[in-house]
């Protein structure tokens, strides 16, 4: 089977075979019985997952070798730890969600993207703007809100226990981490700096730094567009009553994340008009946008998160969630939420 296909595939049936187990073994089983069979699940599903990602590291690093897959991993990992960082005392989801879900985006989801992007590109050619320009960018920031999908398919099934926006964030982070690492990987790439382009390196060391029409470009890259994304997306899902006009938050993170990426495409492509490409990289600010727009909201949202959690020390329950911890959390935060909403 192509990659891609063989890969949805297995996603699916996986997906088949783990409901049909959790449903027969949850039928005549107690609380704490299902409890323990679904941390057995979760234990041998992540096993088996990184076994997959370490037997792929030959084949993905053929082009530029481990060295530089490893200054990749560690770009994306610096990300996702001012993330961890962020989540702080408002985190409910413990390693294995977070493993799980760069896992995800390492094994499934870059194969998921091509499985769709590539006929288009196929038939209509690399050179392309409606493929490379349009196409592209749309199904792979689409692939990599999947987990984004579910986790809020989930959260709003219960009003009782709920994650932390913050938590939606850094899972997403985490699959797109996942996602650019194995992309990376397969075409040769792979950087780390904190001085490539002020402020965005800090926050992204991944970040290329280049130039188009004599303006200079800065490329944040998979991780902060998901996870601005999936910021402006689990705000207005979560905490739609919070502000007013909370519907323009979404639309502001899409139109920021969809220009940048788009144009940045279409520039690589070669087939943007100048004028074009300059207002673009005008209104983007030079691809620094997101990632601006990333900072200022993880912020805000971390002055009421936070708040729920004052009591909390730093320390404590900062790196490990303790299973009652979590629950604790999610409880604040589902009144929290409930309570905004209705607002």
């Amino acid at each position: 089977m192509p990659a891609g296909f063989g890969t949805t595939v297995v996603l699916i049936g996986m997906g088949i075979v783990l409901k049909l187990a959790w449903t027969i073994s949850s039928k005549s089983a107690s609380s704490a019985e299902r409890a323990r069979f679904a941390l057995l699940m979760s234990n041998v599903s992540l096993i088996i997952a990184t076994l997959s990602a370490l037997a792929a590291l030959p084949r993905l690093t053929k082009a530029a070798g481990l060295g530089l897959f490893t200054v990749d991993l560690a770009a994306q990992l610096w990300t996702v730890g001012l993330l961890f960082a962020a989540a702080g005392p408002a985190r409910t989801l413990g390693w294995r969600a977070l493993l799980g879900a760069f896992l995800v985006g390492f094994l499934g989801l870059m194969g998921l993207a091509r499985f769709v992007g590539r006929p288009v590109i196929l038939a209509l050619g690399t050179n392309s703007l409606v493929a490379g320009a349009l196409w592209v960018p749309i199904t792979e920031e689409l692939c990599k809100l999947v987990p984004l999908a579910f986790l809020l398919f989930f959260a709003l099934r219960r009003s009782d226990a709920r994650p932390s926006l913050l938590d939606v964030v850094l899972v997403t982070g985490c699959a797109a981490a996942g996602f650019a690492i194995s992309e990376n990987a397969s075409y040769g790439r792979g950087v780390f700096s904190l001085s490539a382009a002020p402020f965005v390196s800090w926050l992204s060391p991944a970040a290329n730094k280049g130039s188009a029409f004599g303006w200079t470009m800065v490329q944040t890259g998979r991780l902060v567009h998901s996870a601005l994304l999936a910021l402006g997306v689990a705000f207005v899902v979560l905490y739609r009553g919070r502000l007013p006009r909370a519907w323009m938050i979404p639309m502001v993170a899409v139109s920021a994340v969809l220009i940048e990426h788009c144009s940045q495409n279409a520039m690589i492509v070669g087939g943007l008009n100048r004028y074009v490409a300059e207002f673009c990289m005008i209104i983007t600010l030079g691809g620094r946008l997101c990632a601006l727009l990333l900072a200022l909201g993880v912020a805000y949202v971390m002055t009421f998160e936070w708040r729920a959690f004052a009591p909390l020390s730093p320390a404590k329950g900062w790196l490990q969630v303790s299973a009652l911890e979590a629950n604790r959390r999610a409880s604040l935060l589902a009144e929290l939420q409930v309570r905004g909403s209705r607002s």
